[in-house]
């Protein structure tokens, strides 16, 4: 039973993240512009908070010009992240680790890429704007920015070491920080259930998304250490090829 309620669980997330970042896309094709959108999300947050208020319109219009200076390095950021979230997905797929190295190694390098793509940019974006939430949320999210890389840069340097499941859990967790635009989201929907102030509750969502997130991590590297035995030495042609991600 257990089993059952972790793996819908897991898939539930999953899918979140992939509506997440397939709805993000967005700003390939309409760049900076796509922030209007949210400032349909205002009638849903005051119906959850019980108050009346428009933030994410005050919030597009504020942030929009910014965006609009820095569109490129934003459409690339926002691009890279949701391209990442979805091709990382697909190292989690069992039957493809164990049975389609090569499609396991490609997707590693194009997930790899994106993510260090999306995670650097937006670490740059953040102070370069800067983003809504005050100084707290800012440094938050450049430190998870660094964090991510890093743990991509660490993934590599193992698996070329031929130390595959730490591999592995190396790249969970920067998956986990990836993650984090998905707990954003969850925990303002949250905060704004509580009657938080909507300001408050996203700098206080983006300074805890990370801990949550690698909390979580580390809770599955920990309870579930088979994940990453099953299938994890690639043939031997390609094991030093590189990136073979989670």
């Amino acid at each position: 039973m257990v089993k059952i309620v972790k793996r819908l669980l897991l898939w539930l997330t999953g899918a979140l993240a992939a509506l997440i970042a397939v709805y993000s896309l967005r700003y390939l094709f309409q760049g900076a512009d796509a922030v209007d959108a949210l400032a349909e999300t205002d009638a849903f947050f005051n119906s959850l908070s019980g108050q009346m208020g428009s933030f994410w319109t005050e919030f597009a219009s504020h942030q929009k010009p910014l965006y609009h200076q820095h569109e490129f390095t934003l459409v690339g950021h926002i691009a890279g992240a949701s391209i990442a979230l979805l091709v990382g997905m697909v190292q989690f797929v069992p039957y493809i680790r164990d049975n389609m190295p090569l499609l396991h190694r490609a997707s590693g390098y194009l997930y790899t890429f994106t993510a260090v793509l999306g995670l650097g940019l937006g670490a740059y974006v953040s102070a370069a704007l800067p983003m809504e939430g005050g100084p707290k949320a800012i440094v938050a999210n450049i430190l998870g920015g660094c964090l991510g890389i890093a743990f991509i840069v660490i993934a590599f340097f193992r698996i070329r070491q031929g130390q595959y499941e730490k591999h592995g859990q190396w790249m969970l967790r920067s998956y986990a920080i990836l993650m984090a635009i998905l707990t954003v989201y969850l925990l303002v929907t949250l905060f704004a259930a509580m009657g938080m102030d909507s300001m408050l509750g996203l700098t206080l969502a983006h300074m805890v998304c990370f801990p949550i997130n690698l909390a979580i991590a580390e809770m599955i590297i920990r309870t579930s250490p088979q994940s990453f035995r099953a299938g994890a030495q690639p043939a031997q042609t390609g094991a030093k090829l590189g990136v073979a991600a989670i």
